[in-house]
């Protein structure tokens, strides 16, 4: 295994390990046994026991359980699975890891484009990603960004630091926050006559923006775990079906309580209606802003912050007030 060859920052190659206890079909459990006695601390891990055929390309895997748990004198291509799991080593390592998770593994081979085995994501790897993935997404998700230091709290980092870190996501949300009152004042005369619509604002912006959070969440992790056969035409179409049923139920619900509530057909026609379109144009921004991220070779979970949360409070505010506008 060639540990000589630099990978892609932060690539399943360029965190992987290479001293693992790698071994022919032919050897026994016995031999097996003697190399693991002989050589445990020259090891980064043991948690498999990797298994190569004639042409030196890996084929399959034992786990510690199974090797002490079978008779000495078996061939370890006797106890092969035949699910063999692995990562090229270009992989993102946080995939790596949430296929790790997926199907339960303590450590994952990485193999070049011929089946030869280069290295493993080791246990230990798996944990320290899986935290330091987290965490980064926490802090998207609170819209600082990716370059802040996990480590670093208020009393470490420095006024600048803080400022280049936090300011340019909320100079984003000021200026979206702007456009929205721009959009507000432009349809006062619709607000003037019908005051009651203005208290609904809150209401509008908060439903989409919460389906199209659910929808971020689903897409982020979905890309992760199946990035080779996903396709985003079936992915968009099975979640537009939900969408659209959300946004009918909801939008039926709210005509319903306005109705009770208000005693106005009017209003709560120009609500109901309005939701629906609101909730529909959350699609844009759960669905499709992360997935360009994802084809620009940009993290998704960066559409998780400000960016696709102040379009959505713009997208909302607009058909809300334009759906208004043209049924009153």
């Amino acid at each position: 295994m060639n540990n000589k060859i630099k990978y892609l920052k932060d690539s399943a190659g360029d965190v992987m390990v290479n001293n693992v206890p790698v071994v022919n079909v032919d050897t026994k459990i016995a031999e097996v046994v003697k190399l693991l006695d002989d050589r445990i601390n020259d090891f980064s891990t043991i948690n498999y026991i990797y298994i190569i055929d004639h042409s030196e390309k890996l084929v399959g895997t034992i786990s510690i359980k199974d090797l002490y748990g079978s008779h000495k004198e078996t061939k370890v291509k006797d106890l092969i699975s035949s699910d063999l799991v692995s990562v090229g080593p270009d992989v993102d390592k946080e995939r790596v890891v949430m296929l790790a998770i997926e199907k339960n593994l303590k450590a994952v081979p990485v193999v070049d484009k011929h089946g030869f085995l280069l290295g493993v994501v080791s246990n230990d790897d798996i944990l320290t990603i899986l935290h330091q993935e987290s965490l980064e997404n926490l802090l998207r998700l609170g819209g600082v960004v990716q370059e802040a230091p996990y480590e670093a709290n208020v009393f470490s980092v420095s006024l600048f630091r803080s400022l280049k870190n936090r300011l340019p996501w909320l100079i984003v949300g000021l200026l979206g926050g702007l456009l929205a009152a721009f959009i507000v004042s432009s349809f006062e005369d619709v607000l003037n006559k019908n005051i009651i619509l203005a208290s609904f604002i809150p209401l509008v912006v908060y439903m989409s923006s919460a389906v199209g959070s659910q929808m971020q969440a689903f897409i982020i992790r979905d890309l992760a775990l199946d990035n080779n056969g996903f396709s985003f035409s079936k992915y968009l179409f099975r979640h537009s079906r939900v969408v659209f049923s959300i946004a009918i139920i909801i939008a039926i619900l709210l005509y319903s309580l306005v109705l009770l509530i208000y005693s106005s057909e009017s209003v709560a026609l120009v609500l109901s209606v309005s939701l629906f379109f609101a909730v529909i144009t959350s699609i844009f921004t759960g669905l499709v802003v992360p997935y360009l991220f994802h084809k620009m070779k940009l993290d998704p979970a960066d559409a998780s912050g400000p960016v696709a949360t102040i379009m959505q409070d713009i997208l909302s505010v607009l058909v809300y007030l334009a759906v208004a506008y043209l049924m009153l």
